[in-house]
């Protein structure tokens, strides 16, 4: 669907093949629905997760205050270790597992370039410099992420994943510690340089916590790559000729740039769950285009390995475009009032519709190599490909959160008494919020990757707007039962869905025991949801 500002698309244009894919710059940033005498995104823009809906008055009536579910202190990152094995086996071992693992979803490194870096830390052992950082935070990295499982039983057991030498033991998580204490060392040295290393660096670095679940630190280090960048910006290219620079060569202009929608994605996602300022890229005056410039896609001999670099290039791109998408559903989310009159719901229904226009669009956009059925009831398919698994899993999202205003309408009571015909389709739109958290809570994968925590804040999300609806429905069927007149409009929770969550949780148990990022925390809550939930429908039968 091309941009309502400005006409170009807003995600990438799908040609004959459905794998020729050129995206048009957008002009507009995400925000640019916003009128002259709107507030800036800066003011208005609030966090769309768990704590959003745990303000809802039907979950604050009946569950117990909220411990902190993104925040627990983590001391082992901070203690001094021994040197690990920096022989060539083990660097080489660990750079392709980052290759594999990480380089195809975020394409920040020139591997020709980080093949060097291993060598020479390999023959030379460890210096000083941002390169040995750069190499001792891939290895860091790669030591704890593990292979994406590829199978998974409907009961929510999961297949346990090869792991090739690596598994989430002690035994590994010390070795990435001692590979983080040396990068550690070295990221100072890196913050004071103005080089494409440092910057990846520090990107490095955010990854790390991730992995770790460990979102403050990693926004911290996310946003110091973001001042490295725009440093770097300014002292390489001073004119601001970040499209067309002569001065640099294809690969470090590829490389410039997905630094750039690296960062930029990485503090959005925080910023989704999180109440931590905007990014400092987010200022689209810097870099003007919607979409990083590629490599020239389908211009090399045709290896298994250009294959890979174009597939990976084809995702990461669609992935900039679903950010995009969120970005805008955070804005439309954050805009909506607290108590909204007949006339602000029916303006709300207008924007929805129009943004449901916008994901049909991003998803008739995918590239064939990405296409996933979308499904009608609470189940879907189980995707053996994970790039085509994460994105199905942002469609989700985008489902679900597009509608998830329309659950608080209806659980908090704010719509009673409006038209009918409002009251209707505000159902409609929140049945398929229900819906799409019950799809979300069915994919459940647990292994260690970057997006763990986002993982588990879904997942609770999900469980508590199910639980809400399954409250509102309680409570009024205590007021029918004190003779109030019943509705036709309200809402229903699907039958499963106390089952759901359960098989859910205990996918994920493995993370769920861990206390980084309020993980145990996010447990808590949901157990004490499920229990308010069935302590109340016991109340009223």
């Amino acid at each position: 669907m091309p941009c309502a500002s400005c006409g170009s698309r807003s995600t990438p244009a799908r040609g004959p093949t459905s794998q020729s894919w050129s995206p048009s710059a957008c002009s507009q940033p995400d925000n640019a629905n916003l009128g002259p005498s709107d507030p800036s995104p800066c003011e208005t823009v609030r966090p769309q997760g768990v704590e959003s809906v745990l303000g809802w008055q039907i979950l604050a009536s009946n569950l117990p205050p909220s411990l902190c579910l993104f925040d627990q202190p983590v001391a082992e990152a901070n203690q001094p270790y021994s040197l690990p094995d920096m022989s060539y086996s083990q660097l080489s071992r660990l750079e392709s597992k980052y290759i594999e693992f990480l380089h195809t979803k975020n394409p920040i490194l020139d591997l020709n370039e980080l093949h060097r870096m291993v060598l020479h830390v390999a023959e030379n052992g460890p210096d000083w410099s941002t390169k040995t950082c750069l190499v001792a935070l891939v290895c860091a990295i790669a030591v704890l992420s593990e292979a994406y499982p590829g199978t998974i039983t409907r009961s929510g057991a999961q297949s346990t994943p090869s792991l090739d030498q690596d598994d989430e033991s002690g035994a590994d998580a010390k070795l990435s510690l001692q590979f983080w204490n040396i990068a550690l060392k070295r990221l100072g040295y890196a913050m004071r340089e103005n080089s494409v290393e440092a910057v990846q660096s520090l990107v490095l670095a955010g990854i790390w916590y991730m992995h770790r679940m460990e979102p403050l630190e990693a926004w911290k280090h996310f946003n110091l790559a973001g001042a490295a960048w725009n440093t770097l910006r300014l002292t390489r290219f001073p004119l601001g000729d970040l499209i067309d620079n002569t001065d640099t060569t294809p690969n470090e202009h590829t490389i410039l740039q997905a630094l750039y929608f690296t960062i930029w994605k990485s503090e959005c996602e925080l910023r989704l769950e999180l109440p931590v300022p905007g990014p400092p890229l987010i200022n689209n005056t810097y870099f003007p285009l919607a979409f990083p410039q590629p490599p020239r896609l389908g211009s090399q001999p045709s290896t298994p390995e250009a294959s890979e670099s174009e597939r990976s290039w084809y995702y990461y791109l669609t992935e900039i475009a679903a950010r995009h998408l969120l970005n805008r559903l955070v804005q439309m989310n954050s805009e909506c009032a607290d108590t909204p009159t007949e006339r602000q719901v029916s303006l709300l229904i207008g924007r929805t519709e129009m943004m449901q226009a916008q994901i049909s669009d991003w998803y008739t956009s995918l590239p064939s190599i990405f296409h996933f059925a979308v499904p009608d009831g609470y189940d879907a398919d189980f995707q053996s490909d994970h790039m085509i698994f994460v994105l199905q899993h942002r469609y989700f999202t985008l489902r679900e959160l597009v509608s998830r205003p329309f659950v608080r309408l209806f659980v908090d009571g704010l719509i009673d008494g409006m038209d009918p015909l409002i009251r209707a389709r505000a159902r409609s739109f929140a049945s398929e919020c229900m819906q799409f958290c019950m799809l979300k809570l069915s994919q459940t994968v647990a292994y260690r990757h970057q997006g763990n925590w986002y993982l588990l804040r879904s997942m609770t999300t999900s469980s508590l707007i199910l639980a809400a609806v399954h409250l509102a429905q309680c409570r009024l069927r205590e007021r029918e039962a004190a003779g109030a007149t019943p509705t036709s409009e309200n809402l229903m929770p699907p039958e499963a869905w106390i089952s759901r969550v359960k098989d859910a949780v205990e996918s994920a148990q493995p993370f769920f025991d861990e206390t980084s990022g309020g993980a145990s925390n996010m447990k808590q809550m949901i157990l004490a949801a499920l229990e308010a939930a069935q302590q109340r429908s016991a109340w009223c039968g």
